[in-house]
């Protein structure tokens, strides 16, 4: 069993997690970790809380902001034993793309790469985009 957790700095993790459910349900199936927002906040404490309270059979998806930013750097921790998979720079194609394939059959990491791959798919620079399809348009004339 595959369970998501959206860890960021601030309240990034929190806000996003409400536009997804805006988008797809309340009942969406992730966790939402919002570091350092209380006095005294244990990044390295927190991860390990997270990891120890997996159970034998289920792995921890990490959805987090910033590649090397000390959110993701406390999680990175666990790879090792394999339960744990951190991916970074999130966004909200990639979240929905992991919510939406928790479920699937396979191993998780091609889950993953997939949800990823689509993620960047929907990075565009519309004014290019519009741009280029303007000239096309031009062109058939």
């Amino acid at each position: 069993m595959r369970k998501l957790l959206v860890a960021t700095h601030g309240r990034f993790a929190e806000g996003i997690g409400e536009t997804l459910r805006l988008i797809l349900g309340d009942s969406q199936p992730l966790e939402i970790l919002n570091a350092y927002t209380v006095l005294d906040f244990d990044m390295a404490k927190t991860a390990k809380e997270y990891v120890s309270g997996l159970g034998e059979d289920e792995e921890l998806i990490v959805a987090a902001d910033i590649f090397g930013g000390s959110v993701a750097n406390a999680f990175t921790e666990y790879i090792a034993e394999g339960k744990v998979h951190v991916v970074t720079g999130l966004n909200l194609p990639l979240l929905i793309g992991l919510v939406s394939s928790l479920d699937e059959e396979g191993p998780t990491g091609e889950m993953i790469q997939n949800a990823i791959e689509d993620a960047k798919e929907g990075i565009m620079y519309a004014n290019q985009v519009i741009n280029e399809t303007m000239e096309e348009e031009e062109e058939d004339f």
